[in-house]
């Protein structure tokens, strides 16, 4: 599995498994691209006022961080363990261009089992497998990675075809 993976991203200098894409969009100004990111962000996360940490009009920037939820969940015969992927996505837009970047952070991961309250746990992706040969629980962490890997290039996919072709949203689907 990670075979299949290597060399389709990076770690960048804050430890965050980072993937990026420029996308030509020849035909659209710097205000339509940033528009179309905006309804990305607006259409696909729940509370768009929570998840855009930074919105720069001027330069066109826009910072969001969300989760991937139950990226890999895995149910034992006592415990079951979920694990959600956070991540950074930020779209840099200019006449005719524009820059996807999405960085995986940490893991977060729930374990439930018997009459035990659930335990949470935040993890730098970094620290864990395969990032970290020495990371905690190798078969779980190896599955969480290629898992979030193909959710971050399906986030880019999406991001580039809401540039291209303006977004499919909800609010078309009355």
């Amino acid at each position: 599995m990670l075979e299949e993976i290597n060399g389709q991203w990076q770690l960048d200098e804050n430890g965050y498994v980072t993937y990026q894409k420029v996308v030509d969009c020849l035909n659209l100004n710097k205000t339509e691209l940033y528009n179309r990111a905006m309804d990305y962000f607006v259409y696909n996360y729940g509370d768009v006022n929570s998840v855009i940490q930074n919105r720069d009009v001027v330069n066109g920037i826009i910072i969001g961080k969300g989760i991937f939820k139950n990226v890999h969940v895995l149910n034992g015969v006592l415990l079951s363990n979920i694990i959600d992927t956070w991540h950074i996505l930020k779209v840099e837009v200019k006449d005719g261009r524009a820059r996807i970047t999405i960085s995986l952070t940490h893991y977060d991961e729930t374990v439930k089992g018997g009459e035990l309250p659930d335990n949470h746990y935040l993890y730098p992706i970094s620290e864990q497998y395969p990032i970290n040969p020495k990371g905690y629980q190798k078969n779980l962490y190896e599955q969480a990675f290629y898992k979030s890997h193909l959710k971050a290039l399906e986030t880019i996919d999406l991001v580039e075809r809401a540039l291209k072709e303006g977004s499919v949203t909800k609010k078309d689907e009355w």
